[in-house]
């Protein structure tokens, strides 16, 4: 079975950000997440997604939907965390009156990802008994309301997520072991956001636009020391602060009120410090790339000589 965006009007089933509809960088991390989506998407087996908060995972299940030969059946996300457990069945799978008390005819949000992708975020979060319906699903292709005596086949394939580790959960006996080898069929790994700090000045023009141009060179170099405990989530959140207490003139360092998570404090052997150079350089490349590939057009958008555009290009190695 696989599972994707008929919009629910149900809190669970969130809509996507402004900002989700690409993966965002020329970092190596993200060449190779993106080359990892381009190449998963046209399987039809589920895919499991495993990073930190804020690494954008529903971006990621939303992407490999575009991508894959369901692009034009909807995607359904959903984040099982966000349902409460008494309803899970009949949010994930339907109800019919006098399934339960105050029961409804209800379609379940796996019927309505029918011929697209269902987005299942925060997997670790569903109930047992609730894993129990979803392995069946996947087994059969056969979905049942609660209250219901008769099954609907549904045709979805199913992306899940989590920041969660699924192995030990399963070890622990909270988490089935056959339905985590059959989510696990293939697994893409989100990198977080201090493995591929060459990407800032791009995301920060993804999240706030023209705006990031307010941020001087040492603001570049601050954030480029940071950990980022909270991924592109909490990047998005110090920008938009920093512009919202500061709405005129240039923002320095002092005006981002970053929390204390130096990168010292959460290195990990492939997160090694950056170069504030290595960062411009990408922006520069990404500027090039807009004017499509004319040097002298990215010099004067970046208000900088065609010999810096060089110089940075050098860098790049592009």
């Amino acid at each position: 079975m696989q599972m994707a965006a008929v919009r629910s009007t149900r809190p669970a089933a969130r809509p996507a950000s402004p900002d989700s509809r690409r993966l965002v960088g020329e970092s190596p991390p993200m060449r190779r997440l993106r080359a990892r989506v381009h190449r998963l998407a046209r399987a039809d087996a589920p895919v499991l997604l495993h990073g930190e908060t804020g690494t954008g995972k529903e971006l990621t299940a939303a992407a490999l939907h575009r991508a894959s030969p369901r692009a034009i059946g909807p995607f359904v996300p959903v984040n099982c965390g966000a349902i409460p457990r008494e309803l899970i069945d009949a949010e994930l799978f339907g109800s019919l009156p006098g399934g339960y008390t105050g029961a409804r005819r209800r379609e379940g949000l796996v019927t309505s990802a029918d011929g697209g992708t269902l987005f299942l975020d925060e997997i670790g979060d569903l109930p047992l008994a609730a894993q129990v319906v979803l392995l069946r699903v996947l087994e059969t292709g056969d979905v049942r309301p609660v209250g219901g005596d008769r099954a609907r086949r549904v045709d979805v394939r199913l992306v899940c997520a989590t920041h969660r580790d699924l192995p030990a959960m399963v070890a622990e006996g909270s988490f089935r072991a056959d339905l985590y080898h059959r989510l696990a069929t293939l697994v893409i790994e989100l990198p977080p956001l201090r493995d591929r700090l060459a990407d800032l000045p791009l995301l920060g023009r993804a999240l706030i636009g023209a705006r990031v141009e307010r941020l001087t060179t040492a603001c570049w170099a601050a954030l480029g020391e940071h950990g980022w405990p909270g991924n592109v989530r909490e990047l998005r959140n110090v920008l938009v602060r920093a512009l919202a207490e500061h709405p005129e003139g240039s923002i320095e360092p002092a005006q981002l009120r970053i929390d204390p998570h130096p990168r010292s404090a959460r290195a990990t052997p492939s997160a090694t410090l950056v170069p504030l150079e290595d960062h411009l350089a990408g922006y520069v490349r990404h500027a090039v790339k807009r004017c499509r590939g004319n040097v002298r057009a990215a010099a004067r958008a970046l208000k900088v000589s065609p010999t810096t555009v060089y110089r940075y290009l050098a860098l790049e190695g592009g």
